[in-house]
Order: C-alpha cells, then structure tokens, then sequence
C-alpha cells in the first residue's frame, strides 16, 4: 500500500487529536463519576479501559468503551454484578442490563453531541492467568500485551485500524455468533506478528486449509498445539493466544469466512481506496437485487422484513437468535420439499431491521409424496410403520408407502405469523417488533 493511500485513508477513519481528546474527557468523567459511586459503597475495585479504545486502535466515530469493574477477589464471583449495578445506581446513571456468563451493563453517557455507550463489565482484579474464574477477567491482559507491541512499534496501532476498516468492507469482521468473523483481538495478534496488512495479505496467499500462527514460540510444532488445545478448540486458522497459550484467539472463526478471506488474499490486486469503503446497509438495493435474481432465473423470491429494537440484549445474542431462526425457516421449507436456490440473511442493529431472503425453485409439487420406511429385515420398526396403512411397496431394500401433500405451492405456506416464528425457536424474541412479507 502506498503511503498517499493509508494516509487517505487513515484521514478518514482516524480520530484527530481534538476528537480523541474529548473522547478520552469524556471517558475520564464517567470513571470518576463510578469512582465516587464505589468510594461511597466501600467497594475494592478499581476501573480498567479495555477495548479498541483502552488500545488506541479505535476506528472514528466507534463511540463505544467497554470498561472493567476490577473487583478485589476476596468479593464472591456470583455478588461481583450486584454490586457493581449497584455502583450505578448510586452513580444515578441510567442503565440496561446485558445477560452473559456475569451480567454486564450499557450505559449512554456524555455531552448531546458526544454520546458513548459504555459498556461497564464486572470482573476479578486478577495478577496472573491462573486466577481467571471466567474469560473477561482476562481481557484486561489483551489490552496490556498489545501496548507493549505498541511501545516497540508504535506504527501497528494505525496497522491495525488500516486492517480492522479492510476485513469490515469485506465483511470479515465480527467474532459475534451470527459472523463468526475475526475478531478484534485476532487482528491485533495477526498485525503484531506480521507488522502490516500488506504483509498479513502476502502471507495468507501461502496459507492452506489450516494455518498454524504462534506468535510467541510457545510450541515446538504444530502438533503440540493440536495436542494442548484438543480438536473442539482448533478452527481453519489457528491462532495461539499470546495471553493463555491453550487457547485458539480465532476460535470463533467459521470455515467460510477464512475461506472468503484466502480467495481475497489470492486474488486481490493493488490495495486501492475502495478496498476499504464499507458497503451501507440499503434495505431497497437488497430488495430490487433479489427481485431481479428471482424474475431472471425464473425463481420464486420470499422476504421477511423483521423490525428489532433490543432493550436488555446483546446484539450478539439476539443476532444469534436470528440467525438459528433462519436456519429454522429454510429447514421448514426443506421439510416440505421445496428446494431452496439460494438464500441470504442481512442484519443491521443500527437501522433496526433484520432481512430473511430465500430464492425458490419454481413449482407445483406433486399430490403423492413418497415415503422411505424401515429396511425390509427390520420386522418391528416395520410393524409399527404399516400400523395405519394398508398399501406399500419394497424400493431400495426398504419398506415404502405413498402420502398425500397437505401443501404443493410455497404460496400456501410462506406467511408465517410471528407467533409461529417465536414457537419456531422456543426463546424470547421479543425484541422483534414487526413482520412483513414479501413474494415475487
């Protein structure tokens, strides 16, 4: 990448020193603010900034802090939420609750034209590793080897925005379940051990179905590390986390999405500016698109438009919820043997709105539907098959009937109402405001 290039580009997604300054005000004000609240309560614990922005690789305009509520550990896990919550209501600041392995919470925060969301998280004032009773007690560590890096090489923090704005254009960004993309700490990792993105993308066009990545030389090879992670911790890429050695940083990172990032590596050219422009989320150019799909391959086209508002979720819990609920929806339509061409699935926090886009084949299915039963040695599993039928036939050394279709055309099934979604997934999903459906 050329230097009149990132320098465009970090013009654009850097904040300038005025800008961050009033953040880091900001920031300072409402650590003061809980300072004064835990003083009061007598509370042991001190405020730790972590994130993108307790780093310094935050992207302009992210106007989120997560901030550690480090509690002294002779405070019982289970009471360190309480009394935390209870630091902010004496603080008299408004909060939501966020359900997690501790309850965490969102507090909005600062001056009408300055709003940061805060996300205020309790966890143990831990020296070591070893005294982890849960994985945010350790975040605080993530944020401290990385400003080491930073002191040798003060570059990578801009290294690191250049690489976290490329993998967000690619939609490559996100450890959220409903992404499964990389996530910030595997790209602070990836740029410490290369030093750019440029050599990040040279290198990943060496890569293979699995890569190995260690970058504190704490194995001898790599089935060492196959051996202390376990096979249910290892993923397409491997990254030994730099903070806990057993630990794969990229666990959270599906097949496809390093599979779209090594096509992108094997295939791109020049880095160019709009390698880096992040694609908005266009409701209209989603639904015009799908319709010109659908009316030039002669398919049917089924929309669901579902309005969401979050009110004490995650969006990552209720991105997930989502998610398994469109899996659900083309697991109902391939129940009933309609086969699915193709599909997407959008969502968008912000705009609120979730989009379930599924592309039919075309047809009339036919009245009988054939029923593959028991093989033919199986007496008692074939007794209880032909309890309540009189006709069958033997195909494939297996016990066959025919049954009549209750439903031939995907008109017929397609407007599932809302209730039936919220059974559909048997969890609350109440954050769902509305459904519209859309055919073609």
């Amino acid at each position: 990448m050329d230097t009149k290039l990132k320098s465009t580009i970090l013009s654009r997604i850097k904040a300038s020193t005025i800008e961050h300054k009033k953040f880091e005000e900001i920031v300072n004000k409402f650590i003061k603010k809980l300072k004064r609240s835990a003083k009061k309560n007598a509370f042991k614990c001190n405020f730790f900034v972590g994130g993108s922005f307790g780093k310094n690789t935050y992207i302009k305009g992210q106007f989120d802090v997560d901030l550690f509520c480090r509690f002294d550990l002779d405070y019982e896990d289970s009471k360190l939420s309480p009394y935390l919550e209870k630091i902010l209501i004496d603080a008299k600041l408004k909060y939501k609750v966020q359900k997690g392995s501790r309850d965490y919470f969102s507090v909005i925060f600062g001056p009408k034209d300055f709003k940061i969301i805060f996300e205020v998280i309790p966890n143990r004032n831990i020296k070591k590793t070893s005294q982890a009773l849960n994985t945010t007690d350790l975040s605080p560590f993530h944020v401290l080897f990385l400003k080491k890096k930073l002191e040798k090489n003060p570059h990578l923090a801009d290294e690191i925005r250049l690489t976290k704005q490329f993998f967000k254009s690619k939609k490559l960004y996100g450890a959220e379940s409903y992404i499964n993309g990389f996530s910030g700490h595997s790209i602070d990792i990836l740029i410490a051990h290369f030093g750019s993105l440029n050599n990040l993308i040279h290198d990943a066009k060496t890569w293979e179905e699995r890569k190995f990545i260690d970058i504190n030389s704490s194995y001898k090879n790599t089935i060492e590390i196959e051996k202390a992670m376990g096979h249910d911790k290892l993923s397409s890429l491997v990254i030994v986390d730099p903070i806990i050695k057993t630990r794969n940083a990229s666990r959270a990172l599906s097949q496809e999405k390093y599979s779209e990032f090594l096509f992108i590596a094997n295939t791109i050219g020049e880095l160019s500016l709009s390698d880096f422009e992040i694609e908005v989320f266009d409701e209209k150019k989603i639904l015009g698109d799908s319709k010109e799909i659908a009316v030039e391959n002669n398919l049917d086209l089924i929309l669901y438009k579902f309005k969401v508002k979050l009110s004490g979720e995650s969006e990552d819990i209720a991105g997930s919820k989502m998610l398994k609920l469109f899996t659900k929806t083309k697991k109902y339509f391939t129940s009933l043997d309609f086969n699915i061409f193709d599909d997407e699935f959008f969502i968008d926090f912000q705009k609120g709105v979730c989009l379930f886009v599924f592309f039919i084949e075309k047809a009339n299915l036919p009245k009988l539907k054939k029923v593959y039963g028991p093989k033919v040695f199986m007496r008692d599993a074939i007794y209880s098959f032909l309890k309540t039928r009189s006709s069958f036939f033997i195909e494939d050394g297996k016990v066959c009937i025919y049954e009549k279709r209750t439903i031939q055309n995907i008109s017929e099934v397609y407007k599932i109402p809302l209730e039936d979604f919220k059974k559909m997934l048997i969890k609350d999903i109440s954050f769902i405001k509305s459904l519209r459906y859309i055919k073609r």
